[in-house]
C-alpha cells in the first residue's frame, strides 16, 4: 500500500472541518462553591458545637450529614441509639477542608489547641449574619435545628473507633 493509497483511505470529506474551541462559563452547583461552604462551616460552628468550637474530625461528619437527607437521617439515627457507629459511611469533603482554609484566611475561625476550629469575633457576627437571613441555607437550617450540639465528640470518635 503506498502512501497515496492510505491517504485515500483516511479521507472523509464530511471531517475535512476546522474545529474551533471556546471557552464557555458553566455553572457549578451551590455545595461546590467555596462561599458556600464557608457559610455552612459558620452555621455549623454556631449551632452544632459548644462554645463554637470543634475537631476537625466532627466539622466532617457534620458536613457530611448536611450533604444529602440520607447522610443526615443516619447521623441522626446515630444519635439516638438505632444505629451502630460502624454502620456510618462518613466521606472527608476536601473542598471543606478548603473551605475552613479560607475562612482562617479571612480571620472567621481560627486553629485553637492545634487541632480544634473556633469561630472568632468576626465569625460570630459572620453566623449571625447567615442565621437571620430567612432565604439562604433554609435547608441546612432545618438538618442544622435536629441536630444541635447532639453529635458530641465522643459521638463521632466512635464512628471512628478512636479511643483515648
Amino acid at each position: 500500500m503506498t502512501e497515496h493509497d492510505i491517504e485515500n483511505v483516511f479521507d472523509i470529506s464530511e471531517l475535512n472541518v476546522e474545529f474551533v474551541f471556546g471557552r464557555r462559563p458553566i455553572a457549578l452547583p451551590g455545595d461546590l462553591r467555596p462561599t458556600w461552604r464557608i457559610g455552612l462551616l459558620m452555621l455549623l460552628l454556631a449551632q452544632c458545637c459548644r462554645q463554637q468550637r470543634s475537631s476537625l474530625t466532627r466539622l466532617h461528619v457534620l458536613n457530611w450529614a448536611m450533604r444529602s437527607e440520607e447522610n443526615h437521617e443516619n447521623l441522626m439515627a446515630l444519635i439516638s441509639q438505632q444505629l451502630r457507629p460502624d454502620a456510618l459511611v462518613v466521606r472527608f469533603d476536601p473542598a471543606f477542608n478548603r473551605a475552613i482554609d479560607f475562612a482562617l484566611g479571612e480571620n472567621l475561625v481560627q486553629r485553637v489547641d492545634g487541632s480544634r476550629i473556633e469561630l472568632t469575633q468576626q465569625g460570630r457576627a459572620f453566623a449571625a449574619d447567615v442565621l437571620n437571613t430567612p432565604d439562604v441555607y433554609i435547608n441546612e437550617k432545618r438538618l442544622i435545628g435536629a441536630i444541635k450540639q447532639k453529635a458530641s465528640e465522643t459521638l463521632v470518635e466512635n464512628i471512628f473507633g478512636i479511643r483515648k
